[in-house]
């Protein structure tokens, strides 16, 4: 077989010649189709690693906004709590000043009475306890 392929020798002629250079220009070719096919593959991998990342970025930085508006929510809430409190503390203090107020607090907490006065309790009006608040 060694002996066959020894005999077989290539034409030299212009078809051969011409064929031979379409040959090469299809494999350079194809060279550069796979090297620019490779490249954009790898142009691609970038652009797509850096989009995971910057959307990783992103979902991160919407979940800190929705973090910190639901804490912004909870203190709001807790700051009306503490301005009706205070606002309630407020007017106790300003009660607590008026003299007749204080006076009535007193009678009606500590069944506190005046010189020859007499308390009646009712039956259908159950005591307060003296450290049982009004609130």
């Amino acid at each position: 077989m060694d002996q066959q392929r020894q005999k077989i020798r290539k034409l030299d002629n212009s078809y051969t010649r011409q064929r031979e250079r379409d040959f090469q220009h299809a494999q350079a070719a194809a060279s550069i189709r796979r090297r620019r096919k490779k490249r954009a593959c790898l142009i691609m991998a970038v652009f797509m690693f850096f989009a995971l990342i910057f959307a990783v970025q992103i979902v991160r930085a919407k979940v800190n906004y929705a973090s910190v508006n639901a804490q912004i929510t909870k203190q709001e809430k807790r700051a009306k709590k503490v301005q009706a409190t205070h606002k309630r503390l407020t007017a106790e203090v300003s009660q607590l000043n008026d003299k007749n107020y204080v006076e009535q607090l007193i009678r009606d907490r500590y069944y506190y009475t005046k010189p020859g006065e007499t308390v009646y309790s009712f039956p259908n009006q159950a005591p307060k306890d003296v450290n049982d608040d009004d609130q």
